[in-house]
């Protein structure tokens, strides 16, 4: 059946966005923005909040999340390679310190915060949202270093379509498929889209200078197949102007395989064959907003989100037996449900007040084939209250403030075929901020922020022994972290914008490893101090009427101040990225995009890391007849043999050719 639903793609012809557009700051810009997804601040210009619109992710032809959060200065991807996972860091903090949502709606996991960005398909998205260490606090809780925010696509016309579709080859042949389709109408007081989207890679090619080693002999990669099907409806009631009620569902069915770790660490238990048959989710999500006369409103949410997944651990690489102690089939099956309610008032002059509750329940359950299932379960409510002042023509200031309180109902532990329970622990955690938003003049912008933010231990934290190598820890208590930071941003001329910022973090209570605590296990305790520094700058120029210009450069020095024998994983010093974008005419482009990572450590122990790399791309694009286009791809050029963590080649050199058409 899925080889089907894709055909039907591939026959199609598909759609590519306007080759002349610019990166945004926002996206609200446009009639196709869902408006009521976002998550705003009346009247703060915090350039820690930076946005990656639909125009540059179709340009870019990005298409998953982390792909397109990569084209911003202070974004560093990552690899969970044993679960062939995709990590997104923002200045330092993981995506349990910077959940993820969808239109303002939580989307990570109960079981461990995370969730892996490639499954998130961009092809229904209208940006994507990014607040750096100064994130809002009516986001809820957990944004201990910042939020991404990702928002849907509504129709603006009465009746729009476009279909794209593409393929994906290198030296060993076709080795990926994929195509869209989107349909919206907008009736004016009423509208509908609906989207689906599927990528096939039967592999993908590892560079031509990979040196093949036991466990993989280069060309393709071993166990690298993943399938995703993505799909999204969306019902909208607009009654005027200021009201609008919207049902939304969202779907991810995917399978994937792990493939096994290649590098030069000889312990053994980093040998594993995993695939993920199923890793499937799902969300339907209620968003209303409604005007209180003409000064007040009242936004309210409430969602369903299903996760399910199964995972297949074979005692070899041909995946077919599962004999050794080692191996097993897991199976997870978890459900979140949550409301949120906002109110709004501008009652007074100048001011915007805003108060928000928020509530989650999270049960995950679990259990090997052949063992007894346990359950999980925690309910999460926040209290937010946020101010805006403008208190004066040249300066805004915000003040936010949030109680968590986080109760575990139910925590099971098992051990052998007998179910007890842990200890029920509790949590409260407290955040506030404040930002000053000021005009230097016409062209110039600063934001100066201090926010105490917290992150509550999950339920992995809490209560996995780790495969038998741990024990757990009930009592963990939220880690804290106070950001601060300076944002500036300048407009000399009309057609050159120059961003900077510099920031930290003190971070404490950090969840660490804890080795021998009884015998040869370890338990992870809030024993960890952390500063995370930093810079980063950003460059956006129309140079000329034929040519466009982007750069960016963070640079990021994490310490482990309570013990610096041990560093912190998975994020280069440095980064460097950019574009030469240059115009035949309105509809007719070049691009070359590069990118620049620094050294970094995959091991704490500083014993293995993953090495600097730079990376070419090549692109181009033309319309061949009104809304018929071609583009066309050649990424990692030089075909550079890189890993962004040790042990996990990621692809060499790969051509891409996708066609589109919209109405």
């Amino acid at each position: 059946m899925k080889k089907v639903v894709l055909l039907v793609f591939l026959l199609a012809v598909p759609e590519t966005g306007s080759a002349a557009s610019t990166p945004s700051d926002a996206t609200s810009g446009s009639k196709t923005v869902f408006t009521a997804g976002e998550i705003t601040i009346t009247g703060k210009k915090n350039h820690s909040k930076e946005t990656v619109t639909s125009a540059d992710i179709e340009k870019l032809d990005k298409k998953n999340i982390a792909q397109a959060l990569n084209l911003l200065p202070g974004i560093n991807l990552g690899n969970a390679g044993a679960r062939n996972e995709g990590m997104i860091y923002v200045r330092g903090f993981d995506m349990r310190q910077v959940p993820l949502y969808l239109d303002g709606i939580p989307q990570y996991l109960p079981y461990d915060g995370y969730v892996d960005p490639n499954r998130f398909t961009t092809f229904d998205l209208s940006g994507i949202t990014v607040s750096k260490g100064y994130a809002s606090v009516l986001y809820g809780p957990n944004t201990l270093g910042g939020a991404i925010n990702m928002i849907s696509r509504k129709p603006e016309k009465e009746f729009e379509a476009s279909l794209k579709s593409g393929i994906i080859s290198g030296n060993e042949g076709v080795s990926s498929e994929f195509g869209s389709l989107k349909v919206g109408s907008n009736q004016g007081t009423w509208y509908i889209q609906g989207t689906v989207s599927a990528i096939n890679t039967d592999f993908w090619p590892l560079s031509g200078s990979y040196a093949p080693t036991t466990n993989e002999n280069g060309g393709k990669r071993d166990n690298s197949r993943t399938y995703d099907i993505n799909g999204s409806v969306k019902v909208g009631y607009t009654p005027n102007v200021t009201d609008e009620y919207t049902f939304a569902f969202n779907t991810i069915n995917s399978n994937k395989g792990v493939p096994v770790y290649a590098g030069s660490n000889s312990d053994p238990k980093l040998t594993r064959f995993w695939k993920y048959t199923e890793w499937d989710k799902s969300s339907i999500y209620y968003i209303g907003k409604t005007a209180l006369g003409s000064k007040s409103y009242l936004k309210t949410k409430a969602y369903y989100d299903t996760y399910y997944n199964v995972l297949n651990a074979y005692d070899d690489a041909t995946y077919t037996t599962q004999n050794k102690p080692s191996t097993f089939t897991s199976i997870y099956d978890d459900n979140t449900f949550g409301a949120s309610a906002e109110l709004g008032t501008e009652v007074i002059t100048d001011n915007t007040f805003k108060l928000a509750v928020h509530e989650k329940h999270d049960k995950h359950n679990e259990h090997n084939v052949g063992s007894p299932a346990t359950t999980f379960e925690d309910n999460t409510v926040s209290l937010a209250a946020e101010n805006s002042w403008k208190a004066s023509r040249n300066l805004t200031v915000i003040c936010g403030v949030r109680e968590d309180f986080r109760n575990t109902i139910k925590a099971q532990n098992l051990v052998g075929t007998l179910i007890s329970s842990f200890p029920l622990e509790n949590n409260q955690a407290t955040n506030y901020q404040i930002a000053l938003a000021g005009n230097i003049s016409e062209h110039q912008e600063v934001t100066g922020y201090l926010a105490r933010t917290t992150r509550f231990p999950t339920l992995k934290d809490r209560y996995s022994y780790k495969l038998g190598k741990a024990l757990p820890n009930p009592a963990l208590a939220p880690e804290q972290s106070w950001n601060y930071g300076l944002d500036y941003s300048i407009k000399p001329v009309e057609d050159l914008k120059f961003t900077a910022s510099v920031f930290e973090s003190k971070i404490t209570d950090v969840i660490q490893q804890v080795d021998n605590v009884s015998g040869s296990k370890y338990q992870f305790q809030n024993r960890g101090k952390a500063t995370y520094t930093g810079f980063e700058c950003s460059a956006d120029w129309k140079a000329a009427s034929w040519l466009k210009v982007f750069g960016g450069y963070s640079y990021i020095d994490r310490k482990n101040d309570s013990n610096p024998s041990l560093h912190f994983t998975d994020v280069p010093h440095n980064k460097i990225s950019g574009y030469l974008q240059f115009f035949l005419d309105k509809s007719t482009w070049a691009m070359v995009e590069t990118e620049y990572n620094s050294e970094r450590y995959s091991t704490s122990d500083g014993k293995y890391t993953a090495g600097a790399y730079a990376l070419l791309n090549l692109s181009a694009s033309t319309t061949l007849h009104n809304s018929l286009s071609v583009q066309a791809a050649v990424e990692n050029l030089f075909d550079r043999n890189y890993a962004v963590s040790e042990g996990y080649p990621e692809p060499g050199r790969q051509f891409v050719l996708s066609v589109g058409y919209s109405l």
